[in-house]
C-alpha cells in the first residue's frame, strides 16, 4: 500500500504545504497563494487542503504528518541561555554589571526601522523582555505540539480519523532534507543558512543514499542571516522579505565599510563564525515577533552599535545616499566572504565538490552564483523553495528517507508543483469575468504570444502549474522583450511599482547559456547571479543589472516545453533566446488562479493576457480580442 506524508511549514513566515507519496512529490503550495497575504504565518489550511486534493485523499489516509519545528530541540541550551541572559540583567538593574556589558537600548530620536516616526528603541523595536519572549515562544511551541487538535478543528473532522504519525523535524534538517533528497547528487556536502530556526541558523552536513549526518552548526545567537535583516532594517526596508532589496542595491555601492562589518561577523576556524553582539538587541532584550495569520513583522534588530558606526537609519522612503549604498555593497561582500569561508570548510572537511543548499540565506543569488567561482564545489544544486516554505518539503523527505529508510527517487528539475487549472475552468472564468478572448490551438498560443512580446507588449504568461517557492518561472510570469531598454521603467510604471534600483531577470534556452553568460552551470529555478559577457550586455540592456549581471533562468525543453517553445519563437523572429521574466502579480503574492490572473490584468495596464490557449488583448476601449 502507498504511503502517503503530509508536511507542514506552520505559525511562521511563509506557511506551506507539500504532499509525498511513495516518495515522489505531488504538490506543495504556499499559504499566500490562497488568502493573498505575502509571506503569511499561521497554519496552511488552504495549502493542506489543496495538497490532499491533488492526492486525492482525505486526512485519514495520511501515513505521516510532518511539522519543520521541533520544540524540544536544544531545549536545555535555550533553557540556559534564558536563565544567563535573566540574571545578566538583574545584575545590570543592581549595578553589578556596567553598561559596556550590556548595552542600553537609548538612543537619539529617529525614526525606527517600520517608518513610523517613533524613536527607533521604541514602537515595534521595543525589547519584550525575558519573561515575554519566553511566553512568546511557549506559545508558539504550544501550537506546534497541537498539529492533529489543528487539523480536526479546521478540517471539522474527530482528532481519532486522523491515524497518522506525527513527526517534529528540527528546522534546519528540514532545511538539508529539503535540498539533498530531491538534488540530484548520489553524495554531497550541504548547507542549510538561516536566520534562526530551533536555536540553530547555520548547519552542514555529508548526504549519502538515504541518510544525512550533520556536522556542524551555529547556534544562537550568532547568524549571518540576522546580520542581513538587522541591515535591511537600517537601511530603511522593514518589511519581511525585503533583504532581496538590499541585494539588488550592492552593486550601485562600493564596500567602504567592509572592515566595519568584518568586526560585525568575526570569521573562526572550522568553519566557524560569531557576530559582534553589540550591534544587535535580540540576544539581549528580545524581539518582538508576530506570527500570526497576517504577513510576519519582526520588530528592530539592530542596536545603536549601528548608529555609532554607520550614523542614523535611513526613513523608509527617503532617498538612498551614497552611505546607503556602500553599506548594502559591504554588507554583500560580507555575506560572501563568510559564506565562502563555511562552504570552503564544509568541502575541506568532506572532500566532495557536489553542494546542496538551503535556507533564507540560500535565496542570495548573487552569492549563489559565485560559489563555482570562489570554492572549490563544482555542481551547485539550491533548492527551488529555499527559505522556509521549502521546509514543508523537507520534513517529507526527512520521514521518507531518514526515519522510514526508503530509497530516493526523486529529483527535483524545477519547481512545477502548484495547483493547475484546465482549458475549460479557465474558459469558465474568463466567461464569468465577462471578458472577450478568443482561442488559440497550442502552436499557435506560443507563436502569438512571441509576436506581441517582440512588438514590444506587456504580455501576462499564466499556464501549467503553479511554481513552489519565490519565483515565477514560466508558469505565473510578465514577459517582454529584454531587447527594448524602456521596459524596466514601462513594467515599473504600469505594474510592479519596485523600487528603480532592483533589475529584472532574463530567462534564457538552457542551450544557449554560454553565448550570453560567462558561466554555464544550469540555474534552472532563477537562483544563481552569473555576469552576462560584455559584448552581449548592448543587446539585451533591460536584464542587465549595473554591474554587468544578470540573475538567469536557463529553461529546457524537458522540464518546460511550453515556456521553452515561447523563447525559441522569440529567438526565430529576433535572434535572440531570451525573455525578461518578472512574476505575474502587483504588490501581491504571486497569482495562484485564473480569476487572481484576471483581476491582475485589469487592475495593471498589462497589453495582453495568455492563460492556457485563451488569449485576451486590451483595447482602447478597455478589453477584446
Amino acid at each position: 500500500m502507498s504511503v502517503y506524508i503530509l508536511g507542514i511549514n506552520a505559525y511562521h513566515g511563509d506557511a506551506a504545504a507539500a504532499i509525498v507519496k511513495d516518495g515522489k512529490i505531488i504538490a506543495a503550495v504556499e499559504e499566500e497563494r490562497f488568502n493573498r497575504v505575502k509571506h503569511c504565518a499561521g497554519f496552511p489550511t488552504q495549502s493542506i487542503r489543496y495538497c490532499l486534493e491533488a492526492a486525492d485523499i482525505t486526512l485519514d489516509r495520511l501515513d505521516h504528518i510532518g511539522i519543520s519545528r521541533d520544540p524540544s530541540a536544544h531545549l536545555h541550551k535555550k533553557v540556559a541561555f534564558a536563565a544567563n541572559r535573566a540574571a545578566r540583567r538583574l545584575a545590570m538593574s543592581a549595578g553589578v554589571l556596567t553598561s559596556s556589558s550590556i548595552r542600553p537600548s537609548v538612543a537619539p530620536a529617529v525614526q525606527d526601522a517600520g517608518g513610523n516616526g517613533q524613536n527607533y528603541s521604541d514602537g515595534n523595536g521595543k525589547g519584550i523582555g525575558i519573561l515575554g519572549q519566553i511566553a512568546e515562544r511557549l506559545g508558539n511551541a504550544a501550537k506546534v505540539r497541537d498539529v492533529k487538535d489543528e487539523l480536526a478543528r479546521v478540517f471539522d473532522c474527530p482528532k481519532t480519523r486522523i491515524k497518522a504519525q506525527v513527526h517534529y523535524v528540527e528546522h534546519h534538517r528540514a532545511h538539508l532534507a529539503s535540498s539533498f533528497y530531491v538534488s540530484p547528487f548520489d553524495r554531497a556536502a550541504v548547507l542549510s543558512i538561516d536566520g534562526f530556526g530551533d536555536f540553530v541558523s547555520t548547519m552542514w552536513a555529508v548526504g549519502e543514499g538515504n541518510s544525512l549526518a550533520v556536522l556542524g552548526q551555529i547556534e544562537y545567537p550568532h547568524s549571518i542571516g540576522i546580520v542581513y535583516t538587522a541591515t535591511t532594517q537600517f537601511l530603511g526596508f522593514p518589511h519581511y522579505g525585503d533583504e532581496g532589496k538590499v541585494m539588488g542595491l550592492a552593486p550601485y555601492g562600493t564596500p567602504r565599510f567592509i572592515q566595519e562589518f568584518r568586526d560585525i561577523i568575526r570569521t573562526e576556524d572550522f568553519g566557524q563564525f560569531r557576530i559582534n553582539l553589540d550591534y544587535f538587541r535580540h540576544h539581549a532584550e528580545g524581539i518582538q515577533m508576530t506570527w500570526d495569520d497576517g504577513s510576519p513583522v519582526i520588530g528592530r534588530v539592530f542596536s545603536h552599535g549601528f548608529v555609532d558606526t554607520f550614523g542614523l537609519p535611513r526613513l523608509a522612503g527617503s532617498p538612498i545616499t551614497d552611505r546607503d549604498r556602500d553599506v548594502a555593497a559591504s554588507l554583500q561582500l560580507r555575506l560572501e566572504e563568510v559564506s565562502f569561508h563555511v562552504l570552503t570548510h564544509l568541502h575541506e572537511e568532506t572532500g566532495l565538490t557536489d553542494l546542496g543548499l538551503a535556507g533564507g540565506v540560500a535565496y542570495n543569488s548573487v552569492m549563489n552564483g559565485k560559489i563555482l567561482l570562489k570554492t572549490p564545489f563544482t555542481r551547485v544544486f539550491v533548492q527551488p523553495a529555499a527559505g522556509d516554505s521549502g521546509t514543508a518539503l523537507g520534513v517529507c523527505f526527512h520521514i521518507n528517507h531518514g526515519i522510514l529508510r526508503a530509497q530516493r527517487n526523486e529529483v527535483m528539475t524545477g519547481a512545477y508543483i502548484g495547483p493547475q487549472f484546465s482549458d475549460d475552468e479557465i474558459r469558465s472564468e474568463l466567461v464569468r469575468s465577462d471578458v472577450s478572448f478568443e482561442i488559440l490551438t497550442e502552436a499557435e498560443t506560443t507563436k502569438r504570444a512571441a509576436k506581441d512580446i517582440a512588438a514590444g507588449f506587456v504580455v501576462g504568461w499564466f499556464q501549467g502549474r503553479m511554481e513552489f517557492g519565490p519565483r515565477a518561472l514560466g508558469n505565473r510570469s510578465i514577459v517582454v522583450d529584454p531587447r527594448r531598454a524602456q521596459m524596466k521603467d514601462i513594467l515599473n510604471a504600469r505594474i510592479k511599482k519596485r523600487e528603480p534600483f532592483r533589475p529584472f531577470a532574463p530567462s534564457i534556452l538552457e542551450e544557449r547559456t554560454g553565448d550570453y553568460f560567462e558561466q554555464t552551470h544550469p540555474a534552472p529555478t532563477m537562483l544563481m547571479v552569473y555576469q552576462i559577457r560584455p559584448e552581449r550586455r548592448d543587446e539585451i540592456p533591460s536584464v542587465t543589472h549595473v554591474d554587468g549581471s544578470g540573475r538567469l533562468q536557463t529553461v529546457s525543453r524537458e522540464v518546460n516545453s511550453r515556456y521553452y517553445d515561447l523563447i525559441n519563437e522569440f529567438d526565430k523572429l529576433t535572434g535572440v533566446p531570451i525573455l525578461l521574466n518578472t512574476s505575474f502579480n502587483e504588490n501581491e503574492p504571486i497569482v495562484c488562479t485564473p480569476r487572481d490572473a484576471i483581476e491582475c490584468f485589469k487592475k495593471t495596464r498589462m497589453d495582453v493576457l495568455y492563460m492556457g490557449n485563451c488569449r485576451v488583448k486590451r483595447d482602447a476601449s478597455g478589453f477584446g480580442p
